[in-house]
């Protein structure tokens, strides 16, 4: 059991939390009075969105938060509705000038109160003949009917109001006229002509669009919104709530390619599994280190990190077993682990948009967890109005792309027959020592392993959510199913979620609300990958069961020799039994108080409760006598308290401020037991109490708790110059008293060219911005959470006397362990142009980290194996450019592009007091992975393989200095493992990005999006292991089954092929030992080193949305969408594996670029329909 830190210092900070917060809930109420409305229209500045509410409620909200007299016609308001109107520290004159525009109302002040009128028009019996006749018709926006929009006749003040499904009525006299469409935040797609005839019914129906500028849209930034054109900080926004009919099984597959500066690739084709997300490139030199903070509604969650994601179901280890060093060297151990992705557990549907903050003016209030950058995640919300009804309901089919190319079982046979009764270099026979005389590998049965455990994978989702509001309450309630079969047998995704998201006014100064979800995700797909594994490399000469047809054939059948690792994978998916099943509440519970019209306080509390249990069984069998299980429970309790105060000013002729003042505390406890029972009496028996032979094998129980000060203030002249600086202070557990508390400052600085003079008149310009920040953030992820204190551990080499357990070191204490700290430099420019019609964006950055805290291995004769220190330092420096435009758009035809790309170029600058090859030596990640100074912290270094001699089929290799040899660089220099490699190329690619199209032709709609990514390597270790015919490490040969290339080995001079002689001066047997070994399989040369650039479709979309005039008479629906989507349907590619984008070793950037045989991304086919009531 690891040892437990007291953390003395957070009783008193949990105290004075709840005092503050107590105090800010239970403060004083100010009323306001000012009959100087011309000023108060000036002085007031409004922070409000308005959204699918009447104009009735959007008033009410200004009385109530801002106590100001308003008088009106309830009735009259309640006809018109806002679509979308969001405003961030605006004027309340240009926050009425717009709820009102595009409607018959004015406002005007009169005995201190502001009235809210309307132009009558003019009577109809006032008309001149010929007699009336009647235009009627609908207006939609592409889904639905829009209510509330006005309809006037050109050169005069009639108009008509649309009723709630969209349709309107005008009786005119007989003759021409114009009609003119209007709504708040939309746009008609024409001024039709219209043709009056006395007595008849002419027919006129409207398409109208969303309007709204970017520029006015209000983003979520930490512990606040600001609107995007005083933005000053580099924010990515992905609009989930307006996704065009996906059903991810988490969110971060949907945002694939779709954000600048996002790297997001899924690491395996495993149902729930985690995906690497990496903002503007590797930020730390640990591995738990490089993912950012991601928070929920205000709430950190426990988010990508390994150490807690990972599963050892069947060792019930908690912690991620490290597969490198010498492990990879010859070959890929098949793990026992599963890295679960944190996002599984979130419903996508329940997303309304995804903030990525990337520079550090952004991302320093979050101080000591912004370096690796933050993700904000806000769930949707409900509005004034009617109760809205929410249906989903999806079906997928999924299958590989494509699946490897095997030998058969008699070509498998013919080739190990041949191996195995070849000479060695010494002229002894190389089966000698471990097959008997004459013993052949049998032919005549063909098993294609692949078949027998690979499916058509479905998938069902079904969503349905209720949302709506009162003048004082609005409310979100929804619930979720998703279940996605893994294309291996007997494997599978199940997720339950159900979410309330509520908040009341409960005074014209106080608003209380709660954001809270329950969720259960299982997952009965941890052995999915192994059974994958194992049905490439098994023996395709075994059957599936043994001569009787009851026992499955395990280990090696009637093979003389074999590798019993590869267990019989069918047996090993039907037999077995093994989940993970995680419970989560996560949210929190607010309040807001007005203290004046300029200044509110706001205070909440958060929890992120983690209940996970992991199960493994195996069946009796050889190797496993009796069976064996293994059980994991692991508790993860979060609870954060947030209490701040916002201020939004004007002073003066333009000048206006926001600021915020905050305090935050957040405490983490993690609780970890695993037991584990062989020998049980029959294989029905599940529980480990039954097992003859139990034990626990972990037990740990580990928190830590942070208390931090921030602030930030934002200046802003007359929307033209712009200013801001934020400041947090952290406190952490993670390190001594001497070095618990830094400070975290940025500073930004915006010019708005469009707002001068000389461009003011430039039409085509909406907005030209040009910011720049400098900041500095931290990132704790890699000191763990007693990183500067001494550890210990029991049995710490498995070894016990007598039963009794016994206490080693592990760590020694480093009291002088310094925070990690980022210094981040940021340039952007954004511009809109054509009234929105094109954005862009640019950023240049350049990033670097001191201090960089690594565990660093000790001189044995200290006792220690390990110690956190701070040793290196690293730089990212890169460019991000994204654009969208709207290409077209008529009445019944819209195209809309998107476009980004990203490049990021990271260096290792130093690697503090040591020398560089010893630092190698001890971080060596994997086989070719480690660091040197000069070049990224995943660039590969190699041996140099130079392809086979084809006289001779033996394996060349090129030393350093370019001289070409049979010998193997290992075996010519076996004391410099590391001097004589060269760098090969990097795994985080050069360019990364996405570009997507969006046509739209009356009712249809066709989306077609595509990811790609350039100048990354992958080593194919896949290839590498189905090549593997001799290397080993255990008492016998591999003899797996092998990639059909290999029938194409050399065996005759002049035979031109990449594929050596059987026996060769790169591979032996070592006598006495029974193992082989292979140079040519060595993850540390370049044979299999391949281009894994790539350009993927990831998804294509096409839909139906039915009008309004359709749903009529069905007297049910408001909006109804049919749809078919396929995603990854396919790969331009030189990469010869099956996927470019997995990764071998799960979330860490770092370890990217590996794949071992990892199950790739599935092609999906699915069909859905989304309903609205």
């Amino acid at each position: 059991m690891q040892k437990s830190l007291t953390l003395t210092f957070i009783p008193g900070i949990m105290r004075w939390s709840v005092m503050v917060t107590v105090f800010i809930l239970g403060s004083f109420t100010l009323l306001y009075a000012n009959n100087g409305y011309s000023q108060l229209l000036q002085r007031v500045r409004v922070t409000e969105k308005f959204e699918n509410e009447s104009l009735a409620s959007c008033v009410k909200k200004l009385e109530s938060g801002y106590r100001i007299s308003f008088g009106y016609d309830n009735q009259e308001l309640l006809r018109y509705q806002v679509k979308k109107l969001q405003f961030v520290n605006e004027r309340l004159d240009k926050v009425l000038q717009a709820l009102l525009e595009n409607t018959p109302l004015i406002y005007e002040e009169k005995n201190g109160v502001l009235l809210i009128v309307k132009q009558a028009p003019l009577p109809l019996t006032n008309l001149q003949q010929p007699g009336p006749g009647k235009i009627k018709g609908i207006v939609i926006d592409g889904e639905h009917g829009i209510p509330g929009v006005t309809v006037k006749v050109t050169g005069t003040k009639y108009y008509a109001i649309t009723n709630a499904d969209g349709q309107f009525e005008l009786i005119l006299p007989a003759g021409n006229y114009k009609l003119q469409f209007s709504f708040i935040g939309y746009k008609a797609a024409a001024s039709p002509e219209v043709k009056v005839i006395s007595g008849a019914i002419t027919e006129q129906n409207m398409s109208m669009f969303v309007t709204m500028s970017r520029l006015t849209e209000a983003v979520v930034i930490g512990y606040g919104v600001q609107e995007r054109r005083s933005l000053l900080g580099a924010v990515a926004t992905y609009e989930a709530g307006k996704a065009p009919g996906q059903s991810p099984v988490t969110i971060d597959e949907a945002m694939v390619g779709k954000l600048p500066g996002v790297f997001i690739a899924p690491s395996s084709g495993v149902p729930g599994s985690a995906a690497n997300i990496t903002i503007r490139g590797i930020s730390t030199l640990n591995a738990n280190g490089n993912s950012p903070l991601i928070v929920v509604d205000g709430v950190p969650i426990y988010g990508i990190d390994p150490n807690l994601n990972t599963v050892d179901y069947n060792k019930g280890s908690s912690s991620i077993f490290s597969f490198g060093g010498n492990q990879v060297v010859n070959e890929y151990r098949q793990p026992t682990t599963f890295e679960k992705n944190p996002l599984a557990t979130l419903n996508p549907d329940d997303i309304e948009s995804v903030e990525v903050l990337k520079d550090a003016y952004s991302t320093a209030i979050y101080g000591s967890r912004g370096s690796a950058g933050v993700i904000l995640i806000t769930t949707k919300k409900g509005a004034r109005g009617k109760m809205r009804v929410d249906v989903q309901v999806s079906t997928s089919v999924s299958k590989p792309r494509k699946l490897p190319s095997l030998m058969n079982g008699d070509q498998y046979a013919d080739f190990y027959n041949n191996v195995f009764h070849q000479k060695d270099s010494i002229g002894k026979a190389a089966s000698s020592w471990y097959i008997p005389n004459n013993y052949t590998f049998p032919k005549g049965v063909n098993t294609n392993w692949l078949n027998e455990v690979v499916r058509n994978a479905m998938g069902n989702n079904a969503e349905v959510s209720m949302s709506g509001g009162t003048d004082k309450t609005n409310y979100y309630v929804s619930l979720g199913y998703n279940k996605e079969q893994s294309y291996i047998i007997n494997n599978d995704f199940t997720r339950y979620q159900g979410r309330v998201n509520f908040d009341n006014q409960m005074t014209n100064s106080l608003k209380v609300g709660v954001s809270m979800s329950l969720n259960q995700a299982t997952n009965n797909s941890l052995s999915a990958q192994n059974v994958y594994r194992s049905a490439v490399q098994k023996a395709p000469n075994l059957s599936v069961k043994d001569s009787t047809g009851n026992k499955y054939n395990w280990l090696h059948g009637n093979n003389p020799t074999g590798p019993e690792e590869v267990s019989n994978p069918v047996g090993e998916a039907t037999t077995g039994k093994n989940y993970s099943t995680d419970n989560r509440v996560l949210g929190n519970v607010f309040a807001e108080l007005q203290l004046l019209p300029w200044l509110s306080a706001h205070s909440d509390v958060g929890v992120d409760w983690i209940n996970s249990r992991a199960y493994d069984r195996i069946i009796d069998r050889p190797g496993v006598i009796g069976g064996s299980a293994t059980e994991t429970q692991q508790q993860l309790r979060k609870w954060v308290i947030n209490n701040r105060l916002d201020m939004h000013k004007i002073f003066g002729d333009g000048h206006a401020v926001s600021a915020m003042l905050g305090q935050s505390f957040e405490k983490s406890v993690e609780n970890v037991n695993s037991v584990h029972g062989t020998e049980f009496l029959n294989d029905d028996m599940l529980s480990i109490a039954t097992a003859n032979d139990k034990r626990v094998v972990n037990s740990l129980e580990q928190q830590w708790a942070q208390v931090s000060f921030l602030s930030r203030i934002n200046y802003e002249y007359k929307h033209r110059y712009l200013a801001g600086v934020t400041y947090r202070m952290d406190g952490s557990s993670r390190f001594s008293a001497n070095h618990r508390y830094v400070g975290f400052p940025s500073f930004a600085l915006g010019w708005v060219p469009s707002e001068e003079n000389f461009l003011k008149g430039v039409k085509a310009i909406d907005q030209l911005k040009v910011r720049a920040s400098v900041g500095f953030t931290g990132n704790d992820g890699g000191n763990g959470y007693y990183g500067n204190q001494g550890q210990y551990v029991v049995d710490v080499y498995g070894s016990s006397y007598g039963n009794t357990s016994t206490i080693g070191n592990k760590q020694p204490a480093n009291p002088n362990l310094e925070w990690e700290r980022t210094t981040t430099w940021n340039v952007g420019t954004d511009i809109s142009l054509l009234h929105g019609r094109i954005s862009a964006t640019v950023d240049y950055y350049r990033r670097q980290t001191s201090n960089a805290i690594l565990q660093s291995a000790l001189p044995y004769f200290m006792g220690f194996d390990l110690q956190q220190q701070n040793r290196a330092d690293l730089v990212n420096k890169g460019i991000e450019f994204s654009i969208s435009s709207e290409n077209i758009h008529t009445e019944n035809f819209q195209w809309n592009t998107t476009f980004n790309i990203s490049g990021n170029r990271n260096i290792v600058v130093r690697l503090h007091q040591i020398d560089e090859e010893q630092l190698a030596a001890e971080n060596e990640i994997s086989g070719g992975r480690f660091w040197r100074v000069g070049h990224s912290a995943t660039a590969f270094y190699l041996y140099d393989w130079a392809g086979v001699n084809s006289s001779n089929g033996q394996p060349q290799w090129v030393d350093k200095s370019g001289k070409t040899s049979e010998v193997p660089i290992q075996k010519q220099y076996p004391d410099s493992p590391y001097t004589n490699r060269k760098y090969m190329g990097d795994a985080m690619p050069v360019v990364f990005g996405g570009f997507g199209n969006t046509f739209t032709y009356k009712g249809f709609e066709l989306n077609c999006f595509f990811s790609f990514s350039a100048g990354n390597k992958m080593y194919n270790g896949a290839k590498a292991a189905m090549y593997s015919y001799l290397g080993s490490s255990y008492g016998a040969n591999n003899v797996y089954n092998l990639s059909s290339d290999m029938v194409n080995y050399w065996q005759h001079p002049g035979q031109k092929t990449d594929i050596p002689a059987l026996i060769n001066n790169s591979n032996f047997s070592q006598a006495g030992f029974g193992s082989s070994y292979d140079y040519t399989l060595d993850r540390r040369n370049n044979r299999f080193l391949e281009d894994a650039s790539f350009i993927k479709l990831r998804s294509l979309l096409l839909g139906y949305n039915f009008n309004s005039r359709q749903l009529k008479g069905t007297k049910v629906f408001t909006a109804l969408k049919l749809y078919a989507e396929a995603n990854n349907l396919f790969i331009l590619t030189k990469y010869s594996g099956l996927d470019p984008e997995v990764s071998a070793y799960g979330s860490s950037a770092l370890n990217m670029g590996y794949d071992e045989l990892t199950m790739p991304s599935p092609r999906t086919w699915r069909v859905g329909i989304k309903a609205s009531f």
